[in-house]
């Protein structure tokens, strides 16, 4: 199984949702990112689609070298563009593609879970990640508003959604 680079997907997740009309915020994408590589664990047997696990976070799971690339605005809800986007839209989601360096039944995956999931909110978003029990197990014994920089593991993550798949 393929493993790609974490910003190659940041940058994938960006301009689809740019070409698709869907809002993406550093919040949104944090989520985003998570439910790829959640239902990617599942979907191809624990195999991660990159090399870093999510931190349980208040506010939902977080992956620390992207909050680091986005942390100016974080917090302000602020919308993430791609320039290129506008102009060469199909062109740049091709190219972005490619840098990903996966297999089409991994892109696949990927697709299907950006469809699903990159039309919500970034506050429902937060509400699923809340709803489940992987950010729950790694925040066990904290408060709603503890800092945490526990990861969220492999494991939790296959045992929970594999068992809650939607055939």
């Amino acid at each position: 199984m393929k493993e790609t680079r974490l910003q190659s997907l940041v940058d994938y997740v960006i301009a689809y949702c740019n070409i698709f009309g869907f809002t993406i915020t550093p919040l949104k994408l944090q989520k985003i990112l998570y439910y790829v590589q959640a239902w990617h664990i599942v979907k191809h047997d624990r195999h991660q689609l990159f090399n870093e696990l999510p931190q349980a976070w208040v506010n939902g799971p977080v992956y620390r070298s992207v909050y680091n690339n986005y942390k100016d605005r974080f917090y302000r809800s602020s919308p993430l563009m791609m320039r290129r986007v506008r102009e060469e839209g199909d062109i740049v989601l091709e190219e972005l593609k490619n840098n990903l360096g996966v297999s089409d039944l991994q892109l696949e995956t990927i697709n299907i879970i950006l469809k699903h999931y990159s039309s919500m909110d970034e506050g429902k978003l937060v509400l699923l990640t809340h709803n489940d029990s992987p950010w729950n197990e790694a925040r066990e014994g904290l408060g709603e508003f503890d800092r945490c920089e526990k990861n969220i593991t492999i494991e939790s993550m296959y045992s929970f959604y594999s068992n809650n798949k939607k055939e």
